[in-house]
């Protein structure tokens, strides 16, 4: 039945972006304000070209003592994207997550960035996939 589902109907939509030049802090309060566990990056063109995820922060930016005033979104973001379209089965998109050891993926379609997908997102309809999820880089 899960692998019936697609990301269209668990994804959250629409996603919260930020520009290439936004600071570090500012993405941190959109998260916060938004209870969300990522933004979009997006250039000029309104082009998805990268994600801050709250590991970026922790890893790029407070385990490295940078300012978070003055460092921008475009300097600790994770590039390029890894992605998948609305019609993606849950379970592939679940696969990739794990081979990749993301969290968030963005969801693409014809005309552009139309949502976000967690692994919360999916584990919430598919629970039968926790191991597959849980299993990252180096094991549990």
């Amino acid at each position: 039945m899960s692998e019936e589902i697609t990301i269209k109907e668990i994804m959250s939509s629409p996603p919260i972006t930020v520009s290439l030049e936004e600071s570090v802090i500012r993405a941190a309060k959109i998260m916060a304000e938004n209870k969300i566990g990522c933004v979009i990056v997006v250039n000029n063109d309104g082009k998805p070209v990268g994600i801050v995820t709250r590991r970026d922060l922790v890893e790029k930016v407070l385990a490295k003592a940078k300012d978070p005033l003055r460092t921008r979104v475009k300097d600790i973001m994770s590039s390029p994207l890894v992605y998948v379209g609305p019609n993606t089965p849950i379970l592939e998109a679940a696969k990739l997550m794990s081979r990749k050891d993301i969290r968030h993926l963005p969801v693409i379609d014809v005309n552009g960035l139309i949502g976000v997908v967690s692994d919360r997102d999916i584990l919430t309809v598919a629970p039968e996939y926790i191991e597959l999820m849980i299993v990252r880089k180096g094991g549990i």
